[in-house]
């Protein structure tokens, strides 16, 4: 397949692999220069953008899309993982894949999440609420993503990673039209990993905690999409491991589920990465 350009809007500027935004401001610099995408032949436009959410500050975004004007272009959020220290946990982690996809025909949308990335879970009702309104944002997204000129809102699917598919299961079974989801290693409830790693809370407590979350945990939702779910697990990971999975299987019986024996949380093999894109595009209708 020939290479093709990437076209920037005066929003941001990619120069040698590093995200410049008007003005000179620095944003993200993903782990190497955007891609040229590949594909039916579509030059693709990346802008960052700020969506407005009532009640909170705006979220940052990359808006990924084919330059060309036109109805019927399905539609992607794209919601990233936790992992400290990484430079890949944030809105860049799925940037190059979204270009890729965009010189397919897609337009893709990637908000740069905040709970728990800028704020540390405090172990009763709050986080609930602080859930609530990270959910919220990432529905505003996708809102955004909705109201994107020539997205067809019956053509469109959230991907998420590590706490982002943990939000992407929440979103898709409270959105009717939003029914193919990929999810990467999620936990199954939110309790689990806030307690884990941040509150180690006695053992006494933990049940009352877990049930601050009830009616949002993604093991209690993600059956509501039926064979629209697709589920990536990494064998070799720390924070995921079998009994979670057999959770979500059994939660989630018709989903598409993928093991991938070798794999760390990061999931970052090129097949696991290619197996996704492959089904996204049945999904979507994205053709040859």
């Amino acid at each position: 397949m020939r290479r093709l350009p990437v076209l920037v809007s005066a929003a941001v500027l990619l120069v040698t692999g590093a995200l410049v935004g008007a003005g000179g401001a620095k944003a993200e610099t993903p782990a190497g220069p955007a891609p040229a995408a590949e594909g039916r032949g579509d030059a693709v436009l990346v802008r960052d953008i700020e969506i407005p959410v009532p009640g909170q500050p705006a979220v940052r975004a990359y808006l990924v899309r084919p330059q060309r004007s036109g109805a019927g272009l399905p539609g992607v959020l794209d919601l990233h993982w936790f992992e400290p220290g990484r430079a890949s946990q944030d809105r860049t982690e799925f940037l190059a894949e979204a270009t890729a996809l965009a010189g397919r025909g897609v337009v893709s949308v990637l908000p740069q999440l905040t709970f728990p990335w800028a704020g540390d879970p405090v172990g009763d009702a709050r986080d609930r609420a602080t859930v609530t309104a990270q959910l919220d944002a990432v529905r505003q997204a996708y809102r955004r993503l909705l109201a994107e000129p020539g997205v067809d809102r019956t053509r469109t699917a959230v991907v998420g990673h590590d706490y982002g598919a943990m939000y992407a299961a929440d979103l898709a079974a409270g959105e009717p039209g939003l029914r193919t989801a990929v999810l990467l290693a999620p936990d199954a409830t939110w309790a689990n990993w806030f307690d884990q790693y941040w509150l180690q809370l006695p053992a006494g407590e933990q049940a009352a905690y877990r049930a601050v979350f009830a009616g949002l945990d993604p093991v209690d939702l993600v059956g509501q999409l039926g064979a629209g779910a697709y589920l990536q697990f990494a064998g070799a990971d720390r924070f995921v491991g079998p009994e979670t999975r057999a959770a979500f299987a059994a939660a989630a019986p018709q989903a598409r589920v993928s093991l991938y024996p070798r794999e760390e949380h990061d999931l970052g093999a090129t097949s696991a990465r290619d197996d996704r894109v492959a089904w996204l595009a049945d999904r979507l209708g994205l053709g040859g």
